[in-house]
């Protein structure tokens, strides 16, 4: 019995050491420190400006799709820094009406050459149809002209017949003259009756011939609507620059198969740009359309940009809760490029003594409320760095840093890089 124990324990002994290293190396990870970056709170003196950092953007952009569908055949030439010709690229000036790309016209040129065709066509029958209606008006005149003298022959031939027959009944006249009266009329009615006929036929024509006209003209006027149509998707071949700007962006290439609402070209008009910056609710209402405010940028330290407010917006973002602001910047020698960053100083409320201040990344959302926001901070504890997370109430937004009414004090380090990996009393590495 003992020795069958000491075979069960023997056996055992291998899955023991096994669980006591996991349970160890577990231990070992659950104590490795969180790596994170701290900052020391201070105190934010009294101020009359805030300083922010602005994204400098065109005053216009516009993006250039093409159209139609088809391959690039042709992209815009511009001599290159070897003095070789190449593609228009980024940084190419470019002026209003220029052709940037074009796909083949082959396929667009054919149906306007055969809707033009169609046309021609219809034109030639027009014309015709036009000649023979003036030939069927004139043959109606001439059978007008002939029935006006059956008219009067007719009229003449009952006058004689009425003579005639008062004439034979008085024994005044030979039944040999009567029935020649009487012939005579007969014969100038039934060339009147012909005549009358023969108008109304031709009337009847040229009736034929108008409606015939009027339907070949509505056909002319289809066929010219169709060269209209036709025309259109051949104008739009050409990728043509709205204004006068600069390529920010080529994204087609000869050869390349591009389809409807495909952009080739984005392009900018440098001409003037402008600076767009948030600021928060406290600070928007010191800011007034038209305000001048001065802008700098660190690519070029020494030059200085001035400029007005041309748009603030009415309402806050909802995510970062500041008012977005425009400032108009004229940019005649294109110093100012899109995508710079600028900074400039906005009047700010004075504060009446000074308050702690923190990065804003050092602020997170609680996590027991998120109604409320807290802050780490870094405590020294048996040789060890503990994040301990505290409620704060946030005042004024200077710039890049925010102020903190209550919770945290001057002197006290916060944690600013990695906070939202942070929870309260992890044991944390603070690194440079």
């Amino acid at each position: 019995m003992k020795s069958r124990f000491l075979i069960f324990a023997l056996c055992l002994s291998p899955f023991a050491f096994a669980l006591t290293g996991c349970r160890e190396k577990s231990s070992a990870a659950e104590a490795t420190p969180t790596p994170v970056k701290v900052k020391t709170v201070e105190k934010n003196l009294a101020s009359n400006g805030v300083r922010y950092s602005a994204n400098i953007e065109p005053m216009k952009q516009v993006e250039l799709a093409f159209k139609i569908s088809g391959y690039v055949d042709r992209i815009l030439q511009a001599r290159g820094v070897d003095g070789r010709m190449r593609d228009a690229q980024a940084g190419d000036v470019v002026t209003r009406g220029t052709v940037l790309a074009s796909v083949r016209q082959g396929e667009y040129a054919a149906r306007v050459s055969q809707a033009e065709s169609q046309a021609s066509e219809a034109r030639s029958t027009l014309e015709s149809s036009l000649a023979q209606h003036a030939e069927a008006q004139s043959a109606v005149a001439s059978g007008k002209a002939q029935l006006a003298e059956a008219d009067a022959a007719m009229e003449k031939a009952r006058l004689d017949f009425d003579r005639a027959k008062n004439l034979f009944s008085s024994e005044s006249y030979t039944k040999k003259d009567y029935d020649a009266a009487k012939s005579q009329f007969e014969t100038a009615e039934a060339k009147r009756d012909a005549a009358r006929s023969q108008v109304a036929m031709l009337e009847s024509k040229e009736r034929a011939a108008v409606a015939q006209i009027e339907a070949l003209r509505a056909r002319v006027n289809n066929s010219q609507a169709r060269i209209t149509e036709a025309a259109i998707p051949l104008q739009d071949t050409a990728l043509r620059a709205p204004m006068d700007g600069v390529i920010l962006q080529r994204s087609v290439e000869v050869g390349a198969l591009v389809s409807p609402g495909k952009t080739g070209f984005v392009i900018a008009d440098l001409a003037s740009v402008k600076a767009v910056f948030g600021v928060p609710d406290l600070t928007v209402g010191k800011l007034k359309l038209g305000g001048a405010l001065t802008i700098t940028t660190e690519s070029l330290p020494d030059a200085e940009f001035h400029g007005q407010i041309t748009s603030i917006s009415p309402a806050a973002d909802p995510k970062s809760r500041v008012f977005e602001i425009e400032v108009s910047i004229p940019n005649a020698s294109q110093a100012l490029r899109a995508g710079m960053i600028a900074s400039l100083e906005v009047t700010a409320v004075k504060q009446q003594e000074p308050v702690a201040v923190v990065p804003v990344s050092a602020v997170v959302r609680a996590r027991n409320n998120r109604d409320q926001y807290a802050v780490f901070v870094v405590e020294e504890k048996g040789g060890k760095s503990i994040a301990r997370s505290r409620l704060v109430k946030l005042g004024e937004a200077f710039g890049n840093t925010i102020a903190v009414l209550e919770g945290v004090s001057a002197g006290e380090r916060v944690i600013t890089s990695g906070a939202t990996m942070t929870v309260d009393g992890q044991t944390v590495q603070v690194i440079p």
